[in-house]
């Protein structure tokens, strides 16, 4: 599904973003804390970044029990968002996650700190550096690569 296509999910995701009032990037972000800290059970201490795909929100935030960071799914149906599920992703240290459901994505923290750029299937991978601790490359990708299908760039 291409979200250009789905007019009413353009619209639902316009007005969550311009109905800020509380300071924090916008009212989709609250929506997104409200359903991460309305699920019992859920290793979450904070958001650190998403992205609309498809009808999914796909979000990446901290570990709360550990030094890693999680992925996310919330579901964007019938102008209502839904938790769909969540997995654990790569430490902080260095690691990746290559999922493959609800859609296939790709979470790599590289070891070496001097890693300039990741590449997934020879594309640029989005790099997202939040902090001095949280670092990382995003790809979504067709298929699901392997660890030959990543490369690490200094």
């Amino acid at each position: 599904m291409n979200i250009i296509k789905h007019p009413f999910l353009i619209l639902l995701l316009f007005l969550l973003l311009v109905g800020c009032s509380d300071g924090e990037r916008g009212s989709l972000e609250h929506e997104i804390i409200t359903i991460l800290n309305s699920s019992k059970g859920k290793d979450y201490d904070y958001v650190v970044d998403f992205d609309i795909k498809d009808e999914f929100i796909v979000v990446i935030y901290k570990s709360k029990k550990s030094e890693q960071l999680n992925i996310g799914f919330i579901k964007v149906s019938n102008n209502k968002l839904k938790w769909e599920t969540g997995t654990g992703g790569p430490e902080l240290t260095g690691g990746d996650s290559f999922i493959l459901y609800p859609l296939i994505v790709n979470v790599m923290v590289p070891k070496d700190p001097n890693v300039k750029e990741v590449k997934v299937f020879g594309e640029t991978a989005r790099h997202v550096k939040y902090s001095d601790e949280i670092e990382y490359w995003i790809s979504y990708t067709d298929t699901s690569p392997n660890s030959f299908d990543v490369e690490y760039l200094k």
